[in-house]
C-alpha cells in the first residue's frame, strides 16, 4: 500500500527533531517549503508521482503565479518570486526527496536531474557607521533605565559577537565572563551545535557592567542574561521581534537582525582578519558560509589591500 506523501514528510520531520536533532528553525524552513509544494501540486498525494516534470511545473509555478503582498490601502500585485528563495525551496525539498530515496520510497530523487539556480547575491547586507548610531540613539532615548541599559547591551553584543538569534535569546548570565572577558556560545543554542568562545570587546564590556549592574539592583533571578520587558524572565523569539520593530520605528532604520551578523563579518574583513579566523568566531562549519556574509565589501574596502603590493619580489 502507498503511503501518503504527507505521511512521509510527517515521518522525515520527526526523524529530523528526534534523531539527526535539528534546529526547530531548520525544521520550520523544511515545513515551509513542502507547505508550499503540496499548495500549488496538490494532486501530488504520494512519491510515486514525484518526477523531474513535475519539479518543473511547481518551479514553473512559483515564478509565474501572482500573488498578493500586504494589507489595506498597502496591497500591492507581485509576479514570481526571487531566485535566492527559489534556491532555499530546492535545497529544502532536495533533502525531503533524499530522505525518500534513501528509504525506498521512490527509485530516484527527482532533482538530481534539475540543477539548482545559480544565486548572485548583490544586495547590501551590512549596516552603515551611521545606521548603527541611529539604532544606538534610538535605545537611548527611551525612559525606563533598565530597558536602556538591556538594548544597548544586546546592541552591542550582536555588533561584536555577530550572533545568531538563537544564539542571543539562549545566552545565559553564566555564559558571560567579565574576569576573563569572555563570552560562551554552547552548542545547545548554536548552529554547528559546537561551543565557542569569543573575546568581550572593551565597549561592549562597558555596555555588558552597565546592563548587569542595574539587572542586580532590580534583583532579577532568571538564568538568561537579557530579560524580557514586562517581567523577570528571558526575552523571548516574539519578543525580540517586537524589539526590532520598535528599534526601527524609533531609529528610522528598517533593518532585520541577522544584518548586524553580517555587518560584524563585514567589519572584521576590513580589520583583515583572515577567513579561517572569521570562520572560527561565526560558528561556521564550511568557510564557504562565511564568504557569504562578505558581500557587503566595497572596491574601496578592498583597496588598501592592493596598495599593499609592490614590485619587490
Amino acid at each position: 500500500m502507498k503511503k501518503n506523501l504527507q505521511n512521509l514528510f510527517g515521518e522525515y520531520v520527526d526523524e529530523c527533531r528526534y534523531s539527526t536533532q535539528l534546529r526547530p528553525e531548520t525544521i520550520r524552513g523544511y515545513r515551509e517549503s513542502f507547505r508550499h509544494f503540496s499548495n500549488l501540486m496538490p494532486d501530488v498525494v504520494s512519491a510515486d508521482l514525484l518526477s523531474p516534470e513535475i519539479m518543473t511545473k511547481f518551479f514553473k509555478t512559483l515564478q509565474t503565479r501572482v500573488r498578493f503582498v500586504g494589507y489595506g490601502n498597502n496591497r500591492v500585485e507581485k509576479v514570481g518570486v526571487k531566485a535566492s528563495t527559489i534556491k532555499t525551496y530546492w535545497s529544502k525539498l532536495h533533502s525531503f526527496f533524499e530522505w525518500l530515496h534513501n528509504r525506498g520510497h521512490i527509485e530516484i530523487n527527482p532533482l538530481v536531474r534539475l540543477k539548482a539556480p545559480e544565486v548572485e547575491y548583490n544586495d547590501k547586507k551590512a549596516l552603515s557607521g551611521e545606521e548603527f548610531h541611529q539604532l544606538i540613539a534610538a535605545a537611548m532615548s527611551q525612559s525606563n533605565i533598565l530597558l536602556c541599559k538591556r538594548d544597548l547591551a544586546m546592541i552591542f553584543i550582536l555588533y561584536f559577537c555577530g550572533l545568531r538569534k538563537g544564539e542571543l535569546l539562549g545566552m545565559r548570565m553564566a555564559d558571560v565572563d567579565m574576569i576573563r572577558f569572555v563570552i560562551t556560545v554552547r552548542g545547545e543554542t548554536s548552529k554547528s551545535k559546537r561551543d565557542r568562545l569569543l573575546p568581550i570587546h572593551r565597549k561592549l564590556a562597558m555596555h555588558l557592567e552597565d546592563y548587569l549592574k542595574e539587572r542586580i539592583k532590580l534583583k532579577y533571578k532568571t538564568e538568561k542574561l537579557f530579560v524580557a520587558s514586562n517581567g523577570d524572565h528571558g526575552l523571548t523569539t516574539h519578543g525580540l521581534k517586537h524589539w526590532v520593530k520598535r528599534l526601527s520605528g524609533l531609529s528610522g532604520v528598517k533593518f532585520h537582525l541577522h544584518q548586524l551578523r553580517h555587518t560584524f563579518a563585514c567589519n572584521m574583513a576590513r580589520t583583515g582578519s583572515g577567513v579561517i579566523v572569521l570562520q572560527r568566531l561565526m560558528g561556521h562549519t564550511d568557510p564557504r558560509m562565511t564568504q557569504r556574509y562578505l558581500r557587503s565589501l566595497t572596491v574601496e574596502d578592498l583597496r588598501g589591500d592592493i596598495d599593499k603590493l609592490t614590485i619587490d619580489i
